[in-house]
């Protein structure tokens, strides 16, 4: 990998997790979030493909990509993770990795750590951090709090972090 402070990794809820107001707020977000991030040097993107908030983001880097020179990295959990998702988001899945930089299959099953794996590798692999938490437990919780421990910047879109950590 590159020199780790060029890339800014996402984590953020599954849809089912996210009202429709905070779906309409974090979409409205991205794109500027994305935009500042770009500006401040990043130029590589990791997502880690899971419905809703790490595909939205992905989606937004790939519309800024040839405008910003940004790259679009994904991080698969396990090979075949979308398999009995719904049509649509098998859809977007495919299309973003397609259309991505690189991509790195951490597990070529599942296994009951390919979650965690998949968010240490990003956080492991980042410097900052852009995220959705609204404080629902899950990985998203898990991976905040993991970017914190490694002294990563944050960016919650919830901007809800300080008082949910602090």
């Amino acid at each position: 990998m590159r020199d780790h402070k060029q890339i800014c990794c996402f984590s953020g809820h599954r849809p089912e997790k996210l009202s429709a107001s905070e779906q309409a707020l974090l979409l409205d977000g991205l794109e500027a979030t994305v935009r500042r991030a770009a500006s401040a040097g990043f130029t590589a993107f990791l997502t880690g493909m899971g419905r809703g908030f790490d595909l939205w983001a992905a989606r937004t880097v790939l519309s800024l990509r040839d405008a910003l020179g940004l790259e679009l990295w994904c991080a698969v959990p396990y090979a075949g993770q979308e398999e009995h998702w719904p049509v649509e988001w098998r859809a977007l899945y495919q299309e973003v990795l397609l259309s991505a930089r690189r991509v790195y299959c951490l597990h070529t099953h599942y296994t009951p750590q390919c979650f965690h794996d998949r968010n240490r590798f990003m956080v492991e692999n980042a410097q900052r951090l852009i995220c959705y938490f609204n404080g629902s437990p899950g990985g998203t919780a898990y991976t905040l709090r993991l970017a914190r421990a490694h002294g990563l910047e944050v960016e919650n879109l919830a901007d809800r972090q300080l008082t949910l950590w602090d």
